[in-house]
C-alpha cells in the first residue's frame, strides 16, 4: 500500500503535465512520454531494491528504537511514581511537622524550664553552701579574736596588777600580807 502511494506521489507531476500538453486532432489522448515511464520504472527498481536489502535492518533498526523508546517510558514511569511517592511522604512528613509544631514547641519549653530550674536550684545551692562557709568561717574567726583578746587582756591585767602591786604596796602592807599567807598556811595544816 505505501509503495503505490509513493509511486502515485512520483508519477503524480508527469501526468498532470501530460494532461496539460496539447495534442492535435482533437483528440485528447494521455500520453506518457517513454522517458518518464523508463524513470518510473527505474524508481519503482529502486525502492524495490531499497526495500528488499534493507528491509531487515530498518525493521531491527525501528525495532531497537521502539524497545529503547518503550524502555525507557518505563524507566521515566518507574522514576515518576518513585518521585510520586517520596512527594507524597515529604508532604506527610511536613504535615506531620506541622500538626505537631505546638507539641514539639511545648515540649522544648517544658525542658527549657526544667533547665532553667536545675540551673536555679544549683545556684542555691551553691550559694547556701558558700554562705554557711562564710558563717562558720566568721564564726570561728570571732572565736579566735575573743580568745586572743581575752589572753591579752589576762596578760595585760596581770602586767599591771604586778605593777600596781609593787609600787602601790607598802612596808606594813607587805607584813599584812605575809601575816595573813603563814596563818593561812597554819590554819590548813
Amino acid at each position: 500500500m505505501k509503495v503505490l502511494v509513493n509511486l502515485l506521489i512520483i508519477l503524480a507531476p508527469a501526468i498532470v503535465f501530460a494532461a496539460g500538453a496539447e495534442h492535435g486532432d482533437g483528440h485528447h489522448a494521455i500520453e506518457i512520454p517513454k522517458v518518464t515511464i523508463y524513470q518510473a520504472i527505474n524508481i519503482i527498481i529502486l525502492f524495490a531494491g531499497i526495500v528488499y536489502f534493507t528491509k531487515d535492518s530498518i525493521v531491527s533498526f525501528f525495532g531497537g528504537r521502539k524497545s529503547a523508546y518503550l524502555e525507557a517510558a518505563q524507566k521515566s514511569a518507574f522514576a515518576r511514581e518513585q518521585a510520586e511517592r517520596e512527594f507524597v511522604d515529604i508532604k506527610n512528613k511536613l504535615a506531620n511537622l506541622n500538626s505537631t509544631r505546638q507539641e514539639q514547641l511545648a515540649k522544648a519549653q517544658a525542658h527549657a524550664n526544667d533547665l532553667k530550674n536545675q540551673i536555679i536550684d544549683e545556684a542555691n545551692s551553691v550559694s547556701k553552701r558558700i554562705k554557711d562557709e562564710a558563717e562558720l568561717t566568721a564564726k570561728l574567726e570571732t572565736q579566735r579574736a575573743q580568745k586572743e583578746l581575752r589572753t591579752q587582756l589576762l596578760a595585760d591585767s596581770v602586767d599591771a596588777a604586778r605593777i600596781v602591786l609593787t609600787k602601790d604596796i607598802g612596808a606594813a602592807d607587805q607584813q599584812k600580807l605575809q601575816n595573813e599567807f603563814i596563818n593561812h598556811i597554819e590554819v590548813s595544816r
